[in-house]
């Protein structure tokens, strides 16, 4: 089975309450590295699908938004395959001069990244784990199962 999880608040946390910019920003969240650790022994893949539309908004460039993702990815233990998306439409809307400042099939709650992932991962046989109802949408329109963060690593009751 092919675990595919979002970074922001589902892996890792940044500071006030809003996606890192920086390595030393963002941190694993409660539960995180032992499930990712149980999840690899029983022999499942890890990927990472992630927004970044920081990018878009001229916050951070894609080497660094890359980084992040990759970041995220060691400090809870590795994963085979990750993805992000760079695009965030809402950026046109205000008239950002950015090439990410779009609509892109690859942007969360769209499919793209997940069915990415699902390929290059070699199986259909996965499931998305996340925060918000863009990675729920995005996990209907991929065609697989759909949990939430806090429940799937044990943060709520």
């Amino acid at each position: 089975m092919l675990y595919i999880f979002d970074k922001d608040k589902t892996l890792v946390s940044g500071p006030d309450n809003r996606p890192a910019n920086t390595p030393d920003e963002q941190q694993p969240l409660p539960g995180v590295i032992e499930t990712i650790a149980a999840l690899r022994a029983a022999g499942h893949k890890i990927a990472i699908a992630s927004n970044q539309g920081g990018v878009a908004w001229g916050f951070i460039t894609v080497a660094q938004a890359q980084t992040l993702v990759k970041d995220a990815a060691t400090k809870i233990g590795g994963v085979d395959f990750w993805r992000c998306s760079c695009y965030d439409e809402r950026a046109k809307a205000k008239n950002l001069d950015s090439p990410y400042a779009r609509k892109s099939y690859r942007r969360k709650p769209r499919p793209g990244m997940l069915k990415e992932l699902m390929r290059v991962a070699g199986t259909t046989d996965a499931v998305m784990i996340g925060d918000s109802e863009d990675d729920r949408k995005a996990a209907e329109s991929a065609g697989i199962a759909f949990e939430w963060a806090d429940k799937f690593f044990g943060r709520t009751s």
